[in-house]
């Protein structure tokens, strides 16, 4: 198991799970399919074995840092949203390739 990986993907997920009830319309919509979508995610990083030192796990890592760190402000401000829904995507992107590679 991936620890730091899991542990950050389920950081995450509960953040845009928080952040999704601050927000109505488009953005909690996108907000609560990103939350599913890491949620999955998770269970595979819970479940698989990665190389820590490969570029996809990495990759993973610092999107979902980023990710975590934006959304820290994000819910106090309105116009933060959708770079929060974008660093969201991209941390879920990343995550789901490093989990492809599963190396």
């Amino acid at each position: 198991m991936n620890h730091e990986l899991a542990e950050k993907a389920a950081g995450l997920a509960s953040r845009v799970s928080s952040l999704s009830n601050y927000h109505t319309g488009e953005p909690q919509i996108k907000l609560i399919e990103q939350k599913d979508r890491l949620s999955k995610l998770l269970i595979a990083a819970i479940v698989k074995e990665l190389n820590q030192e490969h570029e996809a796990y990495k990759a993973a890592i610092s999107g979902m840092n980023e990710a975590i760190e934006f959304i820290g402000d994000a819910d106090k401000e309105l116009e933060g949203i959708a770079k929060a829904i974008r660093l969201i995507k991209k941390a879920i992107d990343s995550l789901e390739k490093a989990l492809k590679k599963a190396i």
